[in-house]
């Protein structure tokens, strides 16, 4: 039972409760994962265990594409962002393609919250 805001890293190859949140079934690879080639999701789930709670996932094609997305995180990449969930891609942590894939949710600032606390 989780009562805290979450971070999930990872994708569902490796993390049971990133399976979980992509609604796919673990372990999951390649397509099956529900995460574009060479492509990173960040992902912003309210209420994903109780009430008011929200996990934000980071979780990339392979290992690779998960760090570049937690770099551009770390980095301040997303401050601006307002969607729920983005597909982040490219080589260069200062000038990433970010593109939204979900509408604006009001908890999407948790990603620019989270970034500033790091």
């Amino acid at each position: 039972n989780i009562a805290d805001d979450v971070i999930i890293v990872g994708g569902p190859a490796v993390n049971k409760v990133a399976a979980w949140l992509l609604g796919v079934e673990f372990p999951s690879y390649g397509a099956d994962s529900g995460i574009p080639e060479n492509k990173a999701l960040v992902k912003v789930v309210a209420d994903a265990y109780t009430d008011g709670n929200t996990a934000v996932l980071v979780a990339g094609w392979n290992a690779a594409d998960t760090d570049f997305a937690a770099q551009v995180i770390q980095r301040g990449g997303l401050a601006d962002e307002t969607a729920a969930e983005v597909q982040i891609s490219g080589t260069v942590v200062s000038s990433p393609t970010i593109e939204e894939v979900a509408a604006a949710d009001a908890t999407a600032d948790v990603v620019a919250d989270a970034a500033a606390t790091v």
